[in-house]
């Protein structure tokens, strides 16, 4: 019978390869468990691999999607609410108007006047509403502030000092030169050069295929004549006119805001409208993605419980074979002499 030596040194290389091989494999199945798909797709999928790629492209694109219409949503909140804001204030006006009716007391006027002086302040305030940096009312300049800082003083001087010019005694004008004169500073009223919007609104992209405004630009009427009426009724209802041509004020300030009113509140509901249109297409991008997902889970996905059942026991073989390697290297020939 022969016997074939083996050397201590031998019996730990093998081990140590074991141990090697094992540690492997445990990075593998930690990176699965907790994953739950594939530590390396391209080996176990192969030629199926473009296919996973494609799905995961799909699914971030529809997230990204989802994410930007956050902040699309957001930014139209933002400009429901700053022009429910301005249709109130111009209800205010409206009201303070009609409250007014041919009454000529100089303390009713002077409420009159600070009515409509309140009213323009908190216009200009909610035009330059501003959101994540972004001016919801410049259109898309939205790196503009939407009215300057000096916009009331400039726009009620610039009026004051026309209507001075033609009527040096408001108290002899007539009722047909106010009108005439009012109809002729709207007519060349220049709205663009007093504001920073431009014509054309924000707009989102809010699906694959789907794109919609997502703010209202200054330069619709209702802005302009809301800024009108408060204007013409500020400088002139207490600026010592006839009872008939304050009257030709108060209509005209009546008419004005009244259309302000209407188109500001038309600029609500096209906002609602883009915002019925996100929420929908959010919950389609979400099912759709949800479809994808399912997908891709079927194609790249391991059984988490299978991969931990795994991985405790090759940790249990690597704790085994350190104690074997251990004890191994703690022969020695001397114990027995």
């Amino acid at each position: 019978m022969k016997t074939t030596s083996i050397s201590s040194q031998s019996v730990s290389t093998a081990m140590h390869l074991t141990v090697s091989n094992a540690q492997a494999e445990i990075s593998k199945l930690q990176k699965e468990a907790v994953t739950g798909t594939y530590s390396d797709v391209g080996v176990e999928l192969g030629t199926r691999t473009s296919t996973s790629l494609d799905y995961t492209r799909e699914s971030k694109r529809l997230q990204a999607i989802v994410d930007s219409n956050s902040v699309a949503e957001q930014r139209m909140d933002a400009s429901q609410l700053a022009m429910k804001n301005m249709s109130d204030s111009a209800q205010t006006l409206l009201n303070s108007v009609i409250a007014l009716s041919g009454n000529t007391d100089a303390s009713s006027l002077g409420v009159a006047k600070t009515t409509a002086m309140s009213v323009l302040e908190n216009f200009t305030s909610y035009a330059n509403t501003a959101v994540n940096g972004e001016f919801l009312f410049s259109g898309i300049n939205t790196d503009a502030q939407t009215l300057d800082d000096g916009f009331i003083g400039n726009i009620t001087s610039n009026f004051k000092s026309a209507f001075d010019t033609a009527f040096p005694d408001p108290s002899t004008a007539s009722a047909s030169d106010v009108a005439a004169f009012l109809q002729d500073y709207q007519d060349n009223f220049d709205w663009p050069s007093w504001t920073n919007a431009s014509d054309t609104a924000m707009s989102s992209r809010i699906s694959t295929s789907e794109t919609v405004s997502t703010s209202a630009s200054a330069n619709e009427s209702g802005f302009k004549n809301l800024v009108l009426a408060t204007v013409i009724s500020s400088q002139l209802v207490d600026a010592g006119l006839g009872p008939d041509a304050l009257s030709v004020v108060n209509d005209a300030t009546t008419k004005l805001a009244g259309s302000a009113i209407s188109n500001i509140d038309t600029q609500r509901a096209k906002i609602g409208l883009s915002q019925e249109r996100v929420e929908k297409a959010n919950t389609y991008m979400s099912a759709q993605k949800t479809i994808i997902d399912t997908q891709l889970t079927d194609l790249v996905g391991i059984d988490t419980y299978e991969a931990s059942t795994r991985l405790t026991t090759l940790l249990n073989q690597v704790e085994t074979s350190y104690t074997i390697t251990s004890k191994i290297q703690g022969l020695s020939l001397v114990n027995f002499i």
